[in-house]
């Protein structure tokens, strides 16, 4: 098969999603440990960070599932 599946496009497409939602909720997390710790900006740093890396580890993942329906294809 030539074009992937309708599906398919919807699993890619939720990358781009992920990122932003990964980091965003990353922030937030450190935005409210550091209310609760009264620290400036270092829980919202580390919330980025781990909002990234849960980021990249969705991409791979979905990357890999991506990879692994499409081998046989040709």
């Amino acid at each position: 098969m030539i074009f992937p599946k309708i599906k398919d496009y919807g699993e890619l497409l939720s990358v781009g999603i992920l990122f932003p939602v990964c980091i965003g909720i990353g922030y937030g997390f450190g935005a409210l440990l550091d209310s609760w710790f009264e620290t400036e900006k270092l829980f919202r740093l580390i919330g980025i960070l781990f909002g990234i890396g849960s980021g990249f580890y969705n991409l791979f993942r979905i990357a890999g599932k991506f990879n692994e329906s499409h081998k046989n294809d040709g």
